[in-house]
């Protein structure tokens, strides 16, 4: 007791055990919840900041109002929900000790008066025997009897549900895990985006808001990208067969497709869009009287002039400057090295623009003398656009949600129910007085002692 008005005294404890400010910060955090779902998040919120006035777009970057979940005034909030949690329980957990371990004398004065005519029961025979057969009754019924004798009078008591005053904690604990699932999901995962040309791989991923890219530790590797579509052109179906390559090994396999992610070492996959890029480029190489034809990749090599030069090709566009398609080729021969780019119309490009080959070296696709390069056509190819996060709070979040249901369970399902028999004689025969309370449920008592009563009378089996 002096410990309680110690710290009911304390202004910091009284503050932090206070329902009000539970109710509070719930209701902040709900309208925090409400914002953040209406307001776009991190990338898909770029455009929306653009349509607001400066300074108004300058109030939301400083409030984090588009990465809400990782602002810190919001974990601030969630901390001293966590907080008020905690300290909530340890104010009211001595009570309820208190109420746990209690177990009220059954004779007390004036626990059997006023009694409804079904509660007193007569019988013949002794008081003794009368008590054995209700003891029986009630354990089947309620449970375990304790069993007092004085004066020719036996008391029994039984008690079932003593860890419904408990079912409160139950339920902060599991807000507490929950609430701690998602700040260590905020704080230690990450999401971020990744796009594979079909028969590519990737090894890092651009995190979302800006962050920089994250090494996966892992390739991932789209061996195969389809994409099925309706009659009006609509997407239909897009799946993408994804390998896992670690240490130079397939570690896993699998079909990714929407609403159907993959996972690999915690880290999950989901199919989030996809597109057209340029793929393998159709190169011919003219030049001291041969003509070969190549198709080659962006970052590809091959060997020219005898392999006295090494040419890769550093860049393929689909539509360079708007004038069509082309590739970027660099060529290093000895300590030289020069590069340029080799347009598909080059012909029509020129004739539209007299002498820009010499104008813009860059654009002369016979720059390495005597060789000269025509770029026959690009492929179009799929890549796959996967979006990659990882959340360790998940499985504590659902622990939590576990905990949060069984606490619910026990508070409102659940009551502590206590019955008292007095058995003693009257008018000559044994009288049995039965008397209960509970703290919730009242409807389930009676119907427990009703069964005890038809237990007795040998009613029910």
């Amino acid at each position: 007791m002096q410990e309680e008005k110690t710290k009911s005294k304390n202004p910091v404890w009284s503050f932090f055990s206070s329902v009000r400010l539970t109710i509070a910060l719930l209701i902040l955090i709900a309208l925090a919840a409400v914002v953040g779902t209406v307001v776009p998040q991190q990338d898909a919120a770029g455009e929306s900041l653009q349509k607001l006035p400066p300074a108004l777009a300058a109030i939301v970057k400083a409030l984090q109002v588009t990465d809400l979940y990782r602002s810190p005034w919001f974990l601030l909030l969630m901390g001293l929900l966590m907080a008020n949690l905690v300290i909530c329980s340890l104010n009211r957990l001595p009570a309820s000790l208190r109420l746990y371990r209690r177990r009220p004398e059954p004779d007390r004065p004036g626990l059997y008066e006023n009694l409804p005519p079904g509660r007193v029961l007569a019988a013949e025979g002794s008081v003794e025997d009368a008590a054995d057969r209700m003891g029986q009754a009630l354990e089947k019924s309620i449970g375990s009897v304790e069993r007092k004798t004085h004066g020719g009078t036996v008391w029994l008591s039984a008690h079932r549900g003593a860890w419904s005053y408990f079912g409160v904690y139950v339920i902060h604990a599991g807000v507490l895990i929950i609430v701690l699932g998602a700040v260590i999901g905020s704080i230690f995962g990450f999401e971020g985006h990744v796009n594979i040309p079909a028969g590519g791989s990737a090894d890092a991923i651009e995190l979302r808001g800006g962050k920089g890219t994250m090494k996966l530790g892992f390739d991932v590797r789209c061996d195969d990208f389809t994409v099925e579509f309706y009659d009006s052109g609509m997407p239909k179906l897009y799946r993408s067969d994804l390998s896992f390559v670690k240490g130079g090994e397939v570690r896993a396999r699998g079909s990714l497709m929407v609403n159907h992610p993959l996972e690999f070492e915690g880290i999950r996959f989901y199919q989030s869009t996809y597109g057209a890029i340029p793929g393998e480029a159709v190169l011919a190489v003219e030049g001291k009287g041969q003509r070969a034809v190549k198709r080659l990749r962006q970052g590809e090599r091959f060997a020219i002039d005898g392999g006295k030069a090494q040419a890769e090709i550093l860049r393929i566009e689909g539509n360079l400057m708007r004038m069509g398609p082309a590739v970027k080729i660099g060529i290093t021969a000895g300590d030289k090295a020069l590069a340029f780019w080799v347009f598909q119309f080059i012909d029509a490009i020129e004739e539209h623009n007299p002498g820009i080959t010499k104008q813009v070296p860059q654009f002369n696709p016979a720059l390495y003398r005597p060789y000269r390069f025509a770029l026959e056509g690009i492929e179009t190819a799929f890549y796959t656009g996967l979006k990659v996060n990882r959340d360790p709070g998940v499985p504590i979040v659902g622990a939590g949600a576990f905990v949060l249901v069984a606490g619910f369970l026990l508070t409102f399902f659940s009551s502590h129910r206590q019955v008292f028999v007095r058995v003693d004689r009257s008018d000559g025969k044994a009288r049995i007085s039965i008397a209960g309370r509970c703290n919730r449920d009242p409807v389930r008592l009676d119907r427990e002692i009703g069964r005890a009563v038809r237990l007795y009378r040998g009613e029910t089996p």
